[in-house]
C-alpha cells in the first residue's frame, strides 16, 4: 500500500512581508503590477503620500485628490526598482510635484490658485534642490498646522490626511456634513494663507 506524500504545506515559509528595509524588493513588485504591494505601500504611506499632495495644492482639496490619484497611476506605469526608502520617497515626490506642474499648464479653475503660489514654490531640476524643497514645503505644512487650533488641526487630519469620509467626521463632532463642509472650507483657505507665510520664511 503506497503511502500518502506528507504535507508540505506547513513547511512553505509564510508569504513575503513588505517592508521598507528592502525596497528593491518592493520597487519590483510594484514594477510587476503585483497588487499587495501596492496595497501595502498605501497602508504604509498614504497619509505621507496625502500630506504631501494636500501641501503642494496649498490646502486646495480637490486638486490635492487630484494630484495623489495622478501619483498612483504614475507609479502603476513608470515606477523603476530603486535602492532605498530616501530614492522611493523622491520618486514619489518628484511624480507628485510633475502632476501638480502638469495641472498648472492645463490652466482652468486651479490657475489662479496656482499663480499665487509659484512665488515660494519651484520645480527643482536636481536632486539635491528637490530634497531641500521637499523638506521646506513639509515643514511650512508641519508650521502651518501648529498655527491652527487644535480642533481645526484634527478636521485636517481626519480628513485629508487619514481619509475620514465627511459622514464619520460629522458623527464625530455631532454636526451634520454641511456643518463639516462649511468648516473644512474656513479652515482649507486659512491653511493656505499660513503655508504662503511659512514658504516666505528662508529654510533653517
Amino acid at each position: 500500500m503506497e503511502q500518502a506524500e506528507p504535507a508540505t504545506s506547513i513547511l512553505m515559509p509564510p508569504p513575503h512581508e513588505f517592508t521598507l528595509a528592502d525596497v528593491p524588493c518592493l520597487t519590483a513588485a510594484l514594477k510587476r503590477g503585483e497588487e499587495k504591494s501596492f496595497q501595502w505601500l498605501h497602508q504604509a504611506w498614504a497619509s505621507r503620500i496625502n500630506r504631501y499632495c494636500f501641501a503642494l495644492a496649498a490646502g486646495n482639496e480637490t486638486f490635492a485628490v487630484e494630484i495623489c490619484q495622478s501619483v498612483w497611476l504614475r507609479m502603476v506605469r513608470h515606477i523603476r526598482v530603486l535602492p532605498d526608502e530616501a530614492a522611493l520617497w523622491n520618486w514619489i515626490a518628484c511624480a507628485a510635484r510633475h502632476a501638480a506642474s502638469d495641472q498648472r499648464r492645463k490652466g482652468g479653475r486651479y490657475r489662479g490658485m496656482l499663480n499665487r503660489f509659484t512665488c515660494w514654490w519651484r520645480l527643482r531640476s536636481t536632486e539635491a534642490e528637490s530634497a531641500s524643497s521637499i523638506d521646506h514645503l513639509l515643514s511650512a505644512l508641519e508650521s502651518a498646522l501648529v498655527r491652527l487650533t487644535p480642533l481645526e488641526r484634527g478636521f485636517v487630519e481626519s480628513r485629508y490626511f487619514s481619509g475620514a469620509s465627511l459622514e464619520a467626521i460629522a458623527t464625530q463632532h455631532t454636526l451634520t456634513v454641511r456643518a463639516v463642509e462649511g468648516r473644512l472650507a474656513r479652515i482649507r483657505e486659512r491653511l493656505r494663507h499660513l503655508i504662503a507665510e511659512e514658504m516666505q520664511r528662508p529654510p533653517a
